[in-house]
This record gives structure tokens, sequence and C-alpha cells, in this order.
């Protein structure tokens, strides 16, 4: 028996290499001597530094920053990237440095916070002689159009008078003009891969405002006067940038770089296959499991699961997802899964779902079944 698991985390409750032992454990239980392939896996939000580290293996190397949080108030934290240096290639989960995360709920402003940490965390990559940075982008609590991340970096942003603004969602209604002279030309010479699993444009009523600043803090008026600054930003950017696939991922931090500096923006779980083998890995299998913790409309949008069923499904080999739970009315039964599975009993009150041992042993026991 030949299985492969890449299964994303359940958020806020186990990561993906912990379900995958799970699983792993119930296999081997039940037929010791399957073949068991691991592949961590996520989209470009949390998770997606402990994948790409699995994938980089003995090259990649952590390297630790120190940084002020996403809002000037809060302490200083750890952020935390890859860096491989025989490919001169670093791993970057924004999420560390600029997360939701990172603020207390009762705290969040979406008006004020910055990515400004991140932009430090890449320049001292940068600075260690990376030219090529993979930089995840899900989990953000900013909406700044990567203002904050581009002034770490050399750029500045200017009001009416000539003055620098800055890097904040309030002041990007003021901006009037762009100043990218101070990037230096080891930024330039550097690539940029953006891994999103959202295809929001820059702004509209599917932009990154209004689809995603409420869970950040904002509030009604506040979600139209951060769409019009994205509306002022996008002004001032090339051309056809504003209204590319993904441009608003991370508050419009994809369009901020797509614009400004030598980047591109790819789906972040189709990325991460492909760096891990994926597809060489189904020739022989005869299972594979995948899901993630809640199973509903947006996974057909790109999100891990889709992802691994569709190769799997061009390779004939039967796909198992397991989620924490599964959209209630959502119609599962044409959508190429052998089966969909929530683990969790409807009775099972969500805080003890939550609980990593629990979850795990869900995990486990559904396995046995599925077997």
């Amino acid at each position: 028996m030949n299985v492969v698991i890449a299964i994303d985390k359940f958020k806020g409750c186990a990561t993906s290499w912990q379900l995958a032992e799970a699983i792993k454990d119930s296999i081997i239980e039940k037929h010791h001597d399957a073949t068991v392939t691991i592949i961590p896996i996520a989209d470009g939000g949390d998770g997606t530094l402990n994948a790409l580290e699995f994938i980089g293996g003995n090259r990649v190397k952590r390297v630790t920053v120190r940084v002020k949080g996403p809002l000037p108030h809060l302490p200083s934290v750890d952020a935390q990237y890859l860096l491989d240096k025989e490919k001169h290639e670093a791993y970057v989960e924004l999420a560390t440095a600029s997360g939701l995360a990172l603020v207390p709920h009762a705290e969040r402003d979406v008006m004020h916070a910055s990515t400004a940490s991140t932009g430090v965390v890449l320049a001292h990559a940068i600075n260690r002689g990376a030219r090529h940075i993979i930089l995840g982008l899900g989990g953000s609590a900013t909406t700044d159009c990567g203002m904050g991340l581009l002034w770490s970096l050399g750029v500045r942003f200017l009001d009416s008078d000539g003055n620098s603004l800055a890097p904040c969602g309030k002041n990007m209604m003021r901006v009037k003009s762009i100043d990218t002279s101070g990037l230096s030309r080891a930024v330039k010479d550097t690539h940029f891969t953006l891994l999103s699993d959202v295809g929001n444009p820059l702004y509209g009523d599917n932009g990154a405002t209004c689809v995603f600043a409420p869970q950040k803090g904002a509030t009604a008026r506040q979600v139209k006067l951060l769409d019009n600054g994205l509306r002022n930003m996008a002004s001032l950017m090339p051309d056809g940038v504003a209204h590319m696939r993904g441009a608003g991922a991370a508050g419009g931090v994809a369009a901020g770089m797509l614009a400004f500096l030598n980047a591109e923006i790819v789906p972040g779980a189709q990325a991460l296959l492909d760096m891990a083998g994926f597809d060489s890995l189904l020739d022989n299998a005869q299972l594979v499991i995948t899901g993630e913790g809640r199973f509903d409309s947006q996974t057909l949008m790109g999100k891990a699961p889709w992802v691994v069923m569709i190769a799997s499904q061009s390779h004939g080999v039967p796909v198992v997802a397991l989620c924490g739970s599964v959209e209630a009315g959502l119609d599962t039964s044409q959508l190429g899964f052998e089966h969909i599975i929530a683990v969790t009993p409807p009775s099972l009150p969500l805080e003890e779902a939550m609980d990593t041992a629990t979850a795990l042993e869900l995990v486990k026991e559904t396995v046995r079944r599925i077997l």
C-alpha cells in the first residue's frame, strides 16, 4: 500500500505536520508494510514557512530578526525566515512580522497597521545575499497596499507638498507621488515570488478592503476610506496592476510589490506542491489523503485540498479529504473526491474540538474507518 499525505493545517488547532503524523500512525497500525509519504502543505498563509523548511531540507537555515509589531504600540517580535545560501534564496512568511495573530482582538486597527516589519525582514534577507525571495502573503493584519514593506526597502510616499508620509492604511488617500529612487541595486536585482490563495483585485466590491478588512478590525466607514485609498494608490501604479488576479492579497501588498519591484504572484498551494515534486509521488500511489480545518466553497477556489485533488485526479489516484468541518449545504458529491469527511462529531462542543490532542485522535479514528 502506497499512500501520500498532503494535508493542510487545521487553523488554530493542529499543524500540517501533526495531522500528517497522526494519519501515518493509523495507516501503519493497519498496514505495517505500507509506504507513507508526507508532504506538509500550505497556501501562502500560516504554515507556509514550515512547509518550505521541509521542502528545503538541510540546505535552509532559520534566521531570526527582531522587529516591531504591525502596530506601533505593540511589543517587538522575533520574526523568522529561511535562508538557502547555496541557491541565494529566502523564504518569508508575512504573518510572522505583520500578521493578524500578533494583534490582540480588541486592539485591531487596520488604519494604522503597517507591513514595515515585513520589509525589514526582506531587507535583512537581501543583505544576507538572497536574490530570490518567496513570500507567503496570508494572514496579514494590514491594508496598506504594501506601503510599509516598500518604505522599509527605500520607497517614499509623498503628499501634495512633497512631504514623506508614514506608511499605513489611513495615509493611502493622501499619497500624491511615489519616489522609488531609494531602492538599492540589490533590491532591484531581487526577484520576488508571491504566494497567495486569493484571487481578489486591489479594490472594489471584491477587493482587498471590502472582503478582508472587516476581519482586521475595520468599521463600515473605514472600509470605504480604505477602498478609496487603494483606488488612489492604483492611480499611481502601472496600468492593469490593480486588476491582476490576487492584487488585493495581504491588504494590497501584492499590488504594491507587483507595481514597484521585480515580482510575480502565483497560487500558493500549487507552487508548494510543485516544489515538493508532488506529481512524481503520484506515479505509484494508491491513495492520497488531504484536508484542511474547514472545507467550504472557498476551498474550490484554489486552496490546498482542491489543488491536491486536481493533480491526483489527473494521475487516476483517489483522494480522501479529512476536515474539521464541512460547510452545511455544500454539494460535495460531484467534486472529484473519493470522500470528504468531517472528523468532528456535530455534538462535540467547539472548544473541545479545537483541542489539539482531541483533534488528532478524531483524525486517527477517521483514518481507521477509511482503511
